[in-house]
């Protein structure tokens, strides 16, 4: 069965100041896909984290998009880096009575059907960085590596920005392909 993904990066010209300490530019799509005959295909676009206080042990959050080109569903299963002793999938929910609370996703996993996008956003689906090794902060990067049950592991770089949502927006969405 050769189902092993080739795996390419392409990065924006922002990414690679990014990690030679230049000033990031979040706006500016990165993107990091899959590429494999038959199954799922997965694209990552735009992955960011924002800065963080000064807090030792702190936490952080990644957001991106994913998007499955492919023809069969997938799903992000995990994710890891350096950066943090503990990495979770999570989702921010507000309650009958409007109060915002943050919970791990439903069987600790997000699924992405072919032709489906599914955004990690702020007050919505993201990752969660547990008890930080050091702040993150703006104008840096990182590595994240996710690993989706069908296309396997993929590591990317992740800048870090800081972007204040707008309030009361709730980004995150499945929204199908045309």
């Amino acid at each position: 069965m050769n189902r092993i993904p080739i795996l390419f990066v392409v990065f924006a010209v922002a990414m690679g100041t990014a990690a030679c300490g230049g000033e990031s530019e979040p706006d500016v799509p990165t993107t990091v896909a899959t590429d494999h005959t038959g199954g799922p295909q997965i694209v990552i676009e735009d992955p960011w984290s924002r800065s963080t206080p000064n807090v030792e042990r702190g936490t952080g959050i990644v957001y991106m998009t994913l998007s499955n080109q492919g023809d069969t569903p997938d799903r992000l299963v995990a994710a890891k880096t350096p950066m943090a002793a503990a990495v979770e999938l999570h989702i921010d929910e507000v309650d009958a009575n409007g109060v915002m609370h943050m919970r791990m996703v439903d069987g600790g996993v997000i699924d992405i059907l072919p032709g489906e996008t599914v955004r990690l956003a702020p007050a919505g689906l993201h990752i969660m960085l547990i008890e930080l090794v050091e702040p993150l902060k703006e104008g840096t990067s990182y590595p994240l590596t996710l690993k989706f049950e069908g296309v396997g592991e993929v590591t990317l770089d992740v800048p870090v920005a800081y972007e204040q949502p707008e309030p009361g927006s709730v980004d995150a969405v499945v929204v199908p392909e045309s």
